[in-house]
């Protein structure tokens, strides 16, 4: 029998207020993409009169020219953004399926050193992360990026494969091992297909966080063509301030076009329940 809260939850007037709620929720959600869009085929003049009414001539040159501005950059940011979380995710899952399927002295005080590093916030490392990067040569190469992006980020990966690894029977390990595999045998053949919605949710939060990175980016790379986007983004919408809006929410929008393919793939596993079926935390 329903107890006396479920009925109350399933009465029409609940219903109904629990839909309004989320109906609004999502719209007010909305409505900076809303905005972006509707502006980034604007005029100068249009965006003046109103950033909530629609254009009087739908200017498709503002995407050419946003676009023509960024196409590097955005390059730039999408190779860098995934060569260091593509390596960053793949050394750390190595390192957690060492972690839980291997034994060895201290091994428990070493994996809680790593998670330590999730104690400390990443922006009160900086200065010494800074000169770090300078002793090695790193100013102004993509290695100024990967490096913290590899030692900080492999963190959070460590931890999430770690548990999803020790909930895995031992059998099915020990049965690979009768039959001749070693242990880079069952790392490609079984650990990595087990985990692919983890790899996926782990591979996206990292390409996303270092896609979107503004302040780091700015610190260490100092050519002009080896820029990322977030840094030049901000620049050119300082030039076409005053002079074509327009382009500028057309440089939003054109910015997140990598995020939404990334989201895209991702969410399917969160659709079908791979991820939550996978993780149990």
């Amino acid at each position: 029998m329903k107890s006396k809260l479920q009925k109350r939850i399933y009465r029409p007037g609940t219903q109904i207020i629990v839909n309004a709620f989320v109906t609004v929720s999502v719209l007010f959600s909305l409505l900076s993409v809303y905005i972006t869009v509707l502006n980034s085929f604007k005029s100068q003049y249009d965006i003046y009169t109103g950033i909530f009414s629609f254009p009087t001539q739908m200017l498709w040159s503002n995407y050419a020219k946003a676009f023509y501005e960024l196409k590097d950059y955005l390059l730039n940011s999408v190779f860098v953004a995934f060569v260091g979380s593509f390596v960053t995710v793949f050394v750390g899952s190595v390192m957690a399926y060492i972690f839980s399927r291997k034994t060895f002295y201290g091994k428990e005080a070493i994996f809680f050193l790593y998670i330590a590093v999730l104690l400390m916030p990443s922006v009160t490392g900086l200065s010494v992360l800074y000169k770090f990067v300078i002793d090695l040569n790193l100013v102004d190469t993509y290695f100024a990026i990967w490096v913290p992006l590899l030692a900080s980020g492999q963190v959070g990966v460590v931890f999430l494969f770690r548990t999803f690894f020790s909930q895995q029977p031992s059998s099915v390990f020990e049965a690979a091992k009768v039959d001749g595999a070693n242990d880079a045998i069952i790392y490609l053949y079984f650990v990595l297909p087990m985990a692919l919605p983890i790899l996926l949710y782990n591979f996206v939060s990292l390409f996303t966080a270092q896609y979107n990175d503004f302040l780091w980016p700015a610190m260490v790379i100092k050519t002009n063509k080896k820029m990322l986007l977030m840094t030049v983004l901000q620049n050119c919408t300082e030039v076409n301030k005053n002079k074509c809006e327009g382009v500028n929410y057309a440089m939003y929008v054109v910015s997140g076009i990598p995020l939404v393919f990334t989201s895209v793939i991702s969410l399917r596993y969160f659709k079908d329940g791979d991820f939550a079926a996978g993780m149990k935390l």
